[in-house]
């Protein structure tokens, strides 16, 4: 179960994921930032996603992982012009990730995201039991 919910910000795009599941709540942010970049660009995923980058990031705790993980394929975004559809997640713990992503040409993009901010992010176990964070991208 992944949750991503849009709430209100003067200039930014923010939101709140939650998941039951450290990897879901990765999972949530990488769909997040895709979904912004190019709605609906992945479709139902029966088209080929012919570019594949490798992401290592290694940080110092689970909130500067998730934000510099996302952070990362940004930077993949811009640098191969594409909107990644697939992400395999090959190895992750509290401070360093391992993964595949894939995704395919964009065409351009919908939205111009500058960066995934730290302000606000905290990742933890809420009440319930689920993963939980809020991102903010500058926009």
């Amino acid at each position: 179960m992944i949750s991503i919910e849009y709430l209100s910000h003067i200039a930014d795009t923010r939101l709140r994921l939650r998941a039951d599941t450290l990897e879901g709540l990765f999972t949530a942010g990488f769909t997040a930032l895709n979904g912004l970049i190019k709605p609906e660009a992945c479709g139902d995923g029966s088209s080929p996603l012919p570019i594949s980058k490798a992401v290592s990031v290694q940080s110092a705790d689970t909130t500067a992982l998730l934000v510099d993980f996302l952070s990362d394929v940004l930077t993949a975004v811009h640098e191969e012009k594409a909107v990644f559809c697939v992400l395999r997640l090959l190895s992750l713990s509290a401070t360093r990730l391992e993964a595949l992503i894939e995704g395919k040409p964009a065409g351009g993009f919908e939205e111009d995201i500058k960066a995934v901010t730290y302000h606000e992010a905290d990742v933890r176990l809420n009440a319930e039991g689920l993963w939980e964070t809020l991102l903010i991208f500058d926009i």
